[in-house]
């Protein structure tokens, strides 16, 4: 019977939570938390319950109004079906991936708890409850791979203070006399990382109790990119968050990884809003992953077939979502990364599944700018150039060919799209400086783009001819974009003549003439 007081610990809360305000509301929440908390000291082993501090801190900071929120009959109505199918889907998911012979019950209570974080969320009553929302899904996704894949008490609390994150970008920014200071030693530890993956050091994985992070060729390069584009591109005041993306793309624990990616597109969708369920219905379909890994047998080859199918839909809908702002600057090169890293464990019967599915989304990449086209004239069109290289990222990350050139291809698309096509030309560059933007922005060589989409092009011939002969005309539709993109580039989110700007051109024109370099770093 004890194995059943989570779940009613958990519903109780959550009744108490929709019925009542300030701090008996937050008390509810808490108690939800505590029952997670519960559930997975049940599943796991006891000291799991420091996932719980970090998730438990973010709601004591957010501070519920008194008196409630006045609700109208179809608000409540939508806030009411809006948990109910969020809690239905929770329990089929608890089914279809049980962990052990547990009861249903206590498995789901930290599904549970994702569920009540997606339904704020979605339906919020106000802006707190949407924060709130989104420290409950960080928080759920952590236990929930937790309990899939057990960790130690350190790397369980260190997963739970990401659910601190959404609150840090939401309320939180560097004071003026250290942002400069803080770019630059950004752009520092990048270049020391290129340097370090470059001469091949070897250096052991780095461990502190039961916390370790990965250090290697393909991590150092994605942890430079993530620097670099934190210091010279995120908005002023927000370097801090290109950290949290090379945590993920380092940390070893499925757990932790998983929950600094939800703590990343919490920060990054603070400021630009558009795009943002798309992303976090892409964590939720890529944090799928790891549970699925976890709870998979030796036989189960269905599972291993919904893995690649995850991978594949994950990446898809983060490239959909990647249009502005922090998403397209730190998210999308982080989860880029991670889905390249993912792929080595990929068969190839299930290859071909995941390169059906890119290949999807890159023709819908390109039908959803001509039907948007087609529907609106009269409004902002999409940058043809930027769409059309998406699609060709989508086609390098999935052709995994012998030699490496779909990772160095993808690795050089994300470089240009996260980092060089960002912000238009500023006032400042004049005479041999202008000229020297421009190429580095334009499809010759020796710039990133260059690269790029030929390198994507001869790695999709590899993988197979209907996906090389997508990826060819793709390409040969990118020669014409200049036509039809008469508009300027987005601007950077917040960061207005930087002075750190010629970072941008200088790293295109590096990896548009040193390719071969890249593929080094990339097969170590």
């Amino acid at each position: 019977m004890i194995l059943y007081i989570p779940a009613a610990l958990f519903f109780v809360g959550l009744l108490l939570a929709f019925g009542s305000a300030g701090r008996r509301r937050q008390a509810a929440t808490i108690a939800t938390l505590l029952a997670a908390a519960w559930s997975l000291a049940l599943l796991v082993d006891p000291g799991s319950v420091a996932w719980a501090i970090g998730p438990i801190g973010a709601s004591l900071l957010l501070a519920r109004p008194g008196e409630r929120v006045n609700s109208s009959f179809e608000g409540l109505t939508r806030r009411v079906a809006t948990i109910a199918v969020a809690l239905l889907l929770a329990l089929l998911l608890a089914a279809r991936l049980p962990v052990g012979e547990n009861p249903l019950l206590l498995s789901a209570v930290p599904w549970f708890l994702g569920a009540l974080g997606a339904a704020w969320f979605a339906s919020p009553i106000d802006h707190l409850e949407r924060l709130q929302g989104q420290v409950l899904m960080v928080a759920a996704a952590s236990a929930v791979i937790l309990a899939a894949v057990p960790a130690g008490p350190v790397t369980a609390s260190l997963a739970g203070a990401m659910a601190l994150m959404p609150i840090a970008g939401e309320r939180w920014r560097l004071p003026g006399p250290l942002q400069l200071p803080v770019s630059v030693t950004l752009l520092g530890l990048a270049a020391v990382a290129v340097v370090a993956a470059g001469v091949g050091t070897s250096i052991a994985r780095i461990v502190l109790f039961d916390f370790s992070v990965d250090v290697s060729g393909v991590i150092l390069l994605a942890s430079a990119v993530l620097l670099v584009a934190g210091a010279a591109l995120t908005p002023i005041g927000s370097e801090w968050t290109a950290l949290l993306g090379v945590l993920v793309v380092s940390a070893s624990a499925p757990s932790l990884r998983w929950a600094a990616l939800g703590a990343l597109i919490a920060v990054a969708t603070v400021l630009t809003k558009e795009g943002e369920h798309l992303a976090w219905i892409a964590f939720g379909v890529l944090g799928l992953t790891p549970v699925l890994q976890g709870v998979a047998t030796s036989t189960s080859t269905s599972t291993v077939r919904v893995q690649a199918v995850a991978l594949a839909l994950g990446l898809v809908l983060i490239v959909l979502a990647a249009r502005a702002g922090v998403i397209r600057v730190l998210v999308l090169p982080t989860a880029g990364f991670v889905v390249i890293l993912a792929l080595a464990a990929v068969t190839s019967p299930n290859l071909v599944r995941l390169q059906w599915i890119t290949a999807l989304g890159a023709v819908l990449l390109v039908a959803r700018m001509v039907v948007a086209w087609l529907i609106d004239r009269s409004g902002r069109p999409a940058i043809v150039r930027d769409q059309l290289l998406f699609a060709l990222l989508l086609l390098g990350i999935s052709a995994r060919d012998s030699l490496g050139l779909g990772a160095l291809a993808a690795a050089l698309l994300l470089i240009d799209l996260a980092i060089v096509r960002i912000e238009v030309m500023p006032e400042r560059w004049s005479g041999t400086a202008a000229r020297l933007v421009l190429l580095a922005r334009s499809n010759w060589p020796p710039a990133v783009t260059f690269a790029g989409a030929s390198m994507a092009v001869i790695a999709a011939l590899q993988a197979s001819l209907a996906l090389g002969v997508l990826a060819a005309l793709v390409l040969a539709g990118l020669q014409l974009a200049p036509l039809f993109d008469g508009h300027a580039l987005a601007p950077s989110p917040e960061r207005p003549r930087s002075p750190l700007g010629w970072a941008v051109p200088a790293v295109s024109i590096a990896c548009g003439v040193a390719p071969a370099l890249l593929l080094r770093l990339l097969r170590l």
